[in-house]
Parts: C-alpha cells; sequence; structure tokens
C-alpha cells in the first residue's frame, strides 16, 4: 500500500513542478539569480518530501509546494515592475575589466578571487587581459568579454570602417521606465533623451518607449512599447 502512496504523490510532485515551471517560463530556467537560487533548493526538497514521505498528510507538502512557487511568482512580478526590487533580488552585471585594466572596487563587490575570474576568462579563450576592452561579470555568475577592436574577428564592416575606442554601454531605459542615474552619468536629461530619441522614432512621449540603450558605438538602440501598432 505504501509503494502505491509514494507513486501517486510522485505524480503529484512531478505535475505540480511541471505545472509552476510552465507559469514561471523559461526565465526561471534560463537565469539563476539569488532567489531563484534559494527557490530552486527549497522546491525541490519540498517536492522530494512530497514524493517519498507517507507518514503525514500529503495535502501539508504539496500545500508548501504551491505556496513558495506562489511566493516565487509574485518575487518574480514585483522584480518587473520595480528596478530596485530587481536589483536587490537578482543583483545586477559588475564591470570588472575596462579597457584592459582590473576594476579593483568590483572586483571586491563580487567576493571572486583573480585565480576564479581568470579561470572564466581562459573559458571564453582569454588569456591577455591587456586585449579585452570591456569584461562584465553577470548576474548569474558567466562572463561577458567584448575584445578591443584590434583584437575582434575580422568581418566586412570592420575591415571597411575605421576602428574606433568602443565605450561602456549603458542602459537609459528599461520596461519603459528612465534610468536617471545612467542619464546623470552621461551628463543629459530627459529631455535630451526624448528628442534624441525623437531622431529616430516618431514618438511624442517617454511612454511610447519601451527599451533604449546607449551602445559601445555611441550610437542610441531604440524599441517601442508596441511597435506593430506603430507601423499600422
Amino acid at each position: 500500500m505504501e509503494y502505491l502512496q509514494i507513486l501517486l504523490q510522485t505524480l503529484v510532485a512531478f505535475g505540480t513542478l511541471l505545472v509552476v515551471t510552465v507559469i514561471l517560463g523559461k526565465q526561471q530556467i534560463a537565469e539563476m539569480t539569488y532567489f531563484e537560487y534559494i527557490n530552486g533548493i527549497t522546491v525541490g526538497s519540498i517536492a522530494a518530501t512530497l514524493a517519498t514521505d507517507v507518514d503525514r498528510n500529503m495535502g501539508y507538502h504539496w500545500l508548501g509546494l504551491v505556496a513558495f512557487s506562489a511566493l516565487t511568482l509574485l518575487m518574480s512580478y514585483v522584480s518587473l515592475k520595480s528596478r530596485k526590487a530587481r536589483k536587490l533580488l537578482q543583483g545586477e552585471p559588475i564591470l570588472i575589466v575596462s579597457d584592459g585594466k582590473i576594476m579593483e572596487e568590483n572586483m571586491r563587490k563580487t567576493r571572486f578571487t583573480m585565480a576564479e575570474i581568470l579561470q572564466l576568462f581562459r573559458k571564453k579563450n582569454v588569456f591577455d587581459l591587456s586585449q579585452v576592452q570591456f569584461a562584465v561579470l553577470e548576474n548569474d555568475g558567466t562572463l561577458s568579454v567584448m575584445m578591443k577592436p584590434q583584437y575582434q574577428p575580422t568581418t566586412p564592416k570592420n575591415v571597411f570602417q575605421p576602428s574606433s575606442v568602443p565605450q561602456v554601454p549603458m542602459e537609459l531605459v528599461v520596461d519603459g521606465k528612465v534610468i536617471h542615474e545612467n542619464l546623470r552619468k552621461l551628463g543629459q536629461s530627459e529631455k535630451w533623451l526624448l528628442e534624441q530619441i525623437q531622431k529616430q522614432k516618431p514618438v511624442t512621449s517617454m511612454d511610447e518607449v519601451f527599451y533604449v540603450a546607449m551602445e559601445s558605438d555611441g550610437k542610441l538602440y531604440v524599441d517601442l512599447i508596441d511597435d506593430k501598432k506603430k507601423k499600422n
């Protein structure tokens, strides 16, 4: 009888986890942030207990699993709506190399050792840090690297264009919200930003803008909130 009970509870645990994963979406799988790391461990533990514990009421474990998953969904929604909450729950990328120079203060924030950082560089086939323009430690612990122009792979585009020194890419609008901190770093105002956007897109206010970033070549990338409607 206990074997059938364990089989039933395992099916319930598996089915619940499958539904929860579909609801939370690909973001839960693609990026393991602080909260999701804790959630993954806890949900896995609750699901394992639900599948094998026949001494207690199955409903207790199932309720705990559903409640913890609902909390994760709530935190994901809060992160989506609030940049401050997103930085707290998910962290933010940290620049650790700029123009071939190690940013020691930022390195201390990551609590990575130099040996660990060098290992991440070697996984990117980078053995000479002086050739690196920018290196960013992402939220999930991976490393994103931009090489200096002279060390980048040759393409038809960069063969016939003079190389220029790239700058650090900077987000100016995320999820329709202006990042005033980054605007201040550029020494510009929201009015200036809107004027620059209007040179590319027929918008009348920032309410129509979804995402804007200052790219490494100094140009603005602009995406509107509903591109399809704007075309009609």
